[in-house]
């Protein structure tokens, strides 16, 4: 809980200063894992280098400047265990802290926000809390997936869906809090969908679809929010490539394309 207080005291220090937050960066920075060009969607930044200037092309459809990344699990809640014996705590908070120092420098004027930097519990209601307090652009919970058919393999994503709807009659008269979960909808479907095509284009696996979650970090998000399911660690091959850093920097690669084409695209 202390762990939580101390996020949710930083939030509110973020909410109530008066401070304006910076817009996001106009330029794509280069990676050592993959260059700007790579990276940036078509209707971003692109390069020439045969020119001494940035071609910068149409402002973004959905603005990024606060992003959450919750590492799934955590203390007591271990999650999964998979074939290389590591608990899903674990690699979704080493996953967590690099994909957001991968993201500060992506994007220096965002606010990333982790609601864990070590391994402690927190509950459900507590993370997605810190998103709606920060109103944040997106929530992304990192998970790894587990099953008890060895062949399950690939990757997924979920969105509240129709579950939101439900969670809704128990707004009461908070006739705000409706609209916001109405206005996150679409832009949750889009990210999730955003996600799967950016893991599609760097894992040769099944792309087991988007879909809808009756998950607590969903259902209460009034902010665009997501589960991610980057890998089966009950599958033999994929589990143990899973724990690879390699196979992390993919992740983090997809990840940080999946926001650029979030921003960059139109909703359909």
């Amino acid at each position: 809980m202390r762990h939580f207080m101390a996020i949710m005291a930083a939030g509110l220090m973020l909410v109530w200063s008066g401070v304006a937050l910076a817009a996001p960066p106009t330029k794509a920075p280069t990676y050592a894992m993959a260059s700007a060009t790579t990276l940036a969607p078509s209707g971003h930044h692109t390069w020439d280098k045969s020119l001494t200037r940035e071609v910068a092309l149409p402002a973004p459809y959905h603005p990024v400047r606060i992003i959450v990344i919750d590492p799934g699990h955590g203390g007591t809640n271990e999650g999964a265990i998979g074939v290389a014996g590591i608990h899903e705590k674990h690699l979704t908070l080493s996953l967590g802290l690099r994909l957001a120092e991968a993201l500060r420098k992506h994007y220096p004027d965002a606010h990333i926000v982790l609601t864990r930097e070590e391994d402690y519990f927190l509950s459900l209601t507590d993370r997605i809390a810190i998103a709606n307090l920060l109103e944040a652009d997106l929530f992304l919970s990192l998970h790894f997936n587990s099953s008890t058919n060895p062949e399950a393999i690939g990757f997924e994503s979920f969105w509240a869906g129709e579950y939101a709807d439900q969670e809704s009659t128990k707004l009461g008269d908070d006739e705000a809090a409706r609209n916001r979960k109405q206005q996150a909808a679409p832009l949750a479907e889009h990210m999730a969908n955003c996600f799967n095509q950016a893991m599609s284009e760097r894992f040769d696996v099944l792309d087991r679809g988007v879909k809808e979650g009756d998950y607590t970090v969903l259902t209460r998000a009034e902010v665009p929010a997501v589960v991610l399911e980057f890998a089966f660690l009950s599958h033999a091959v994929e589990g143990l490539a899973a724990t690879m850093p390699s196979q992390h920097d993919l992740m983090i690669e997809a990840v940080i394309e999946a926001i650029e084409l979030f921003q960059y695209q139109p909703l359909p």
